[in-house]
């Protein structure tokens, strides 16, 4: 079941009278929230309010709504690709919850992982630990670190000409907010490739002087987890069967399209809220509908429901690769400026 308020955030609302009432209620809500997001706005642009260099160099993931847009993966594709050109990165994230950190820890194994809501103290700390270069999950709106580039992520299944800013919708700023960004990356995952090109034509002439580029978040296959020993082999998920898929995520509908898509066959689902915390109740309903076959679930999911499953079902996760589809040359030089500055301070 999709929760209300992403019915209500995904436009649904026109067919619920009480969601529409809603909407209309919460509008106030939203200026109030569109003022204040100009404001801060307007004392950043300003220097009214103070922002500061990393110690290091530093690349933000970000994007402008709430979750689904897949800051995780990408975040770990570009700390993989600074370590690949001889750096040693790390990465900073806020840590809302023990899973975002788990997360990365599994998807980068040979990589630290820092969690400040400070994110100038947490550059510094992966400095005083070895780090020489820093990618920053969700790290957009955090303005009193002044990144050296800035990667939003915009998700072609989300876009809208007209967004709604929060409560009322799920953008956490305008489309106007794009004019901070080094380089917008639209992301896929259940929108065609040309659906998604067309809302990269549509960025690139709302933003002439910024490169747009387009990724899709493939799966690759699944894999099984244990707490213990984390991910091993990727199998191929063509023709798998399970007995209930799990999904605690900001859009678990991608989740459910991308299984069955990549050939899942896929008995029951189960859709939490993002970061959800899980219940004694909750595990034993997914046992139940297991009823003693593999259940699947997101990493992020993953990471807590091991520990309380146990070996009393067999536990997958789907894992996503990052396979861009343009834009790659501006990646690259995204990626060479970054590493200049890594080693003109070496």
């Amino acid at each position: 079941m999709i929760a209300w308020y992403r019915r209500l955030w995904n436009g649904d609302d026109s067919h619920e009278r009480a969601l529409r009432a809603v909407s209309l209620a919460l509008m106030p809500a939203e200026w109030l929230y569109r003022m204040v997001i100009g404001l801060r706005t307007v004392a950043y642009d300003r220097s009214w309010m103070r922002s500061e260099s990393g110690s290091i160099p530093t690349l933000a993931i970000g994007n402008l709504t709430v979750g689904g847009t897949g800051k995780t993966p990408v975040s770990a594709w570009f700390a993989s690709a600074l370590r690949e050109r001889g750096s040693r990165p790390a990465v900073v994230m806020r840590g809302y919850g023990a899973d975002e950190i788990e997360v990365h820890q599994h998807l980068n194994p040979m990589l630290p992982v820092f969690a400040s809501p400070d994110r100038v103290a947490g550059v510094l700390w992966a400095h005083q630990e070895g780090a020489d270069a820093v990618v920053l999950d969700d790290a957009f709106q955090h303005r009193s670190l002044r990144a050296d580039g800035y990667v939003v992520l915009i998700a072609a299944e989300e876009w809208t000409d007209h967004p709604r800013l929060l409560p009322r919708g799920p953008w956490r700023e305008p489309l106007a907010a794009l004019g901070r960004a080094t380089l917008i990356a639209v992301t896929r995952k259940s929108e065609s490739a040309a659906g998604a090109a067309r809302v990269v034509a549509r960025l690139s002439q709302r933003h002439p002087n910024i490169p747009v580029a387009q990724l899709e978040l493939r799966l690759r296959g699944l894999s099984v987890f244990d707490a213990a020993s984390g991910l091993g082999t990727t199998e191929n998920a063509n023709g798998f069967s399970c007995a209930v898929a799990v999904a605690g995520v900001a859009r678990p509908q991608a989740v459910w399209f991308q299984l069955e898509a990549s050939g899942v066959k896929i008995d029951s689902r189960k859709a939490f809220p993002d970061h959800h915390r899980y219940s004694q109740q909750d595990i034993e309903e997914i046992v139940r509908l297991a009823r003693g076959g593999p259940v699947v679930a997101t990493l992020k999911d993953a990471v807590k429901l091991s520990p309380a499953l146990g070996e009393r079902v067999e536990l997958l996760v789907p894992i996503q690769e990052v396979v861009w589809e343009s834009g790659m040359d501006d990646v690259t030089d995204l990626l060479a400026r970054i590493d200049a500055r890594r080693k003109a301070e070496a």
